[in-house]
Formats: structure tokens, sequence, C-alpha cells
């Protein structure tokens, strides 16, 4: 199966793209090939999508980002191939061959069997559990003010501190962008059992690499794809409180946490607590790329079942 990516240079996006592009080849092999329309012009976006090489001819375009909706539809219909979107789109769902959409995206109780509608716990990824590397490490992986939510130092450390008093072993944390300026000096002011790496000095690839090794992992709650991330890491996932913004509804996004918890694969703070300081074993990671994957393979690619 041979994959084109449309990237619009978000390593978030991408990583979606990544995640099902990787879990395809996994099942029916074949080369996987980004186009980067980072920069460009929708007029330059399409002339870029339209004018790659059509040897080999690409079976299916995979892509996230509203940016890349337009060059994804003219990519289906210049190379009369698939064409699957990572996302809840701006644009009629009939417009692609497939919507992969996160399920708090979408109405409950409703059927989507049979439509261009495939619910996903969660945004996609390429994370996937490796038993050979050691589980060394307790894993946190803090966000900071989003639309959503706000930010409030002190409960954050309060639990940052429950935390290193309640776990055996090293526990390493990251910051994102959003996180406060001058967060990571308080933490390692007020907790030092904490290994704290600025976001700033990391490498791509860093996360991933210490999900990897994460015996358990905690992630704020307004790091939502980071919580989907560490569910397919395998391990056990706790979710920091993180105050709501005032004023603001409830968000789709904490409606799929609170999913998540209610199935038992991830363990909020306070729950935490009350369970005499326990997180959750989820039954098995969270794959929801091969799951897609295999969606696709079975409605779109029947040829490469077998395989």
């Amino acid at each position: 199966m041979n994959i084109r990516i449309l990237s619009d240079g978000k390593q978030g996006h991408l990583n979606q793209s990544l995640g099902l592009a990787q879990a395809l080849i996994a099942k029916a092999g074949g080369t996987v090939e980004t186009v980067d329309l980072q920069g460009l012009s929708l007029l330059g976006k399409i002339r870029k999508t339209v004018s790659g090489s059509d040897t080999p001819r690409p079976d299916l375009f995979i892509s996230a980002g509203h940016g890349t909706h337009i060059p994804l539809i003219c990519a289906r219909h210049h190379f009369k191939t698939r064409a699957v979107l990572c996302m809840k789109p701006t644009l009629p769902c009939t417009f692609f061959d497939l919507c992969l959409i996160p399920r708090h995206d979408l109405r409950p109780a409703r059927d989507y069997t049979d439509t261009g509608i495939f619910p996903t716990r969660g945004a996609l990824h390429p994370m996937r559990p490796d038993p050979s590397i050691p589980k060394d490490i307790t894993l946190i992986l803090i966000g900071g003010p989003s639309k959503d939510f706000d930010w409030d130092d002190e409960a954050m450390l309060n639990q940052l501190s429950d935390i290193s008093i309640r776990t055996p072993g090293n526990i390493v944390l990251t910051t994102s962008r959003r996180t406060p300026e001058g967060f990571a000096e308080k933490i390692q002011t007020a907790v030092p059992e904490i290994t704290v790496v600025p976001v700033e000095e990391t490498q791509p690839g860093w996360v991933a690499r210490h999900l990897a090794h994460a015996s358990a992992t905690w992630v704020s709650q307004d790091s939502v794809s980071m919580v989907y991330e560490a569910l397919g890491a395998g391990a056990p996932v706790g979710v920091l409180a993180v105050p709501r913004r005032s004023g603001k509804r409830k968000s789709r996004i904490l409606s799929g946490l609170e999913m998540l918890e209610k199935e038992g694969l991830v363990t909020g703070y306070r729950e935490w607590k009350k369970n005499g300081f326990h997180l959750a074993t989820p039954g098995a990671p969270l794959l929801e790329a091969d799951r897609a994957a295999d969606y696709i393979i079975t409605r779109f690619f029947p040829q490469y079942r077998a395989l």
C-alpha cells in the first residue's frame, strides 16, 4: 500500500496521520511519503499535492488539520484514490472517503456503522507498547492554560508533592509550550524529588522515548492528546486536575476524559487519593490507530487482508 500524508507542519496533526499510516503499513506493507504543505497558500498547497509523482500510484492520502481539507479533496479526485481525514471536518464528511472523529466530538448514542465516519477514542498517535524496554520511571506531563482550562500553581504543586511522596523510584517531569513561565523552577524548589526537564531542553521524540520507559504516567487534564498517547504505551495513566475557565461550559475534551475514567482506562487525581493512591491498570493498551487501520483495510482494501 502506497500512502501519502499531507502535513500542515503541526506535529500533533502529523502524529495522528503517522499513527494511522504506520498501523496500515504494519498490516499491509508498503511505503509512506509525507508532503509538507506548511507555509503555502491554498493554491500552492493544491499545486504541490497534485504535482506529486504518480509512480508509485498513491493508494491512500491521509491528513489532519483544517488547512489540509481542500488539498486532500483535490488529491482524492486528481489521483482517483482514497482520502482519509483524521479529525472532525469543517466541510461535509461526504467530501472524503472516511473521517476518523474522536467520539467526544460526535453525538452520543448515534450509530455510525456503514457511514463515512469512524468514531475513535481520542486522537490517533504512533505510540505503541514495547515490553523489551525497562519500566524504570514515573513520567509526568504537564501543560498550561488553554481555551478550556485555567491554571493554579499552588494546586498543581500540591498534587505533584502528593505523587512524589506516594511514588517510589525516579520521577521525571516535562513541561509544554503552554506551561506558565517560571513554573518549572517552582517545582524544583517545592518538590526537589522530581527531575524537571523543561520542554525547551527536550528534543523531538523525547516524550515517546520516556513513555516507553514509564511504569506509570501522569498527565495534566488540559493535555488531552498526551493522555491518549500515554494510554498507547500501555502503562497506568493518572490525570492531574486543572481548574476549568470561569463561565465555560464543560468541553467535549473533558467529556472524553470522563468517559475514559468511567471505563477504567485512566484515574483522576481525586479518585487516586480515594482509592488508596492506586492507579487503575488498563486491560490493554489503547491502540485506536490499529483498530482504524483494520477497518480501512476491510472496507477499502480487502486485497490486503490476507497479508
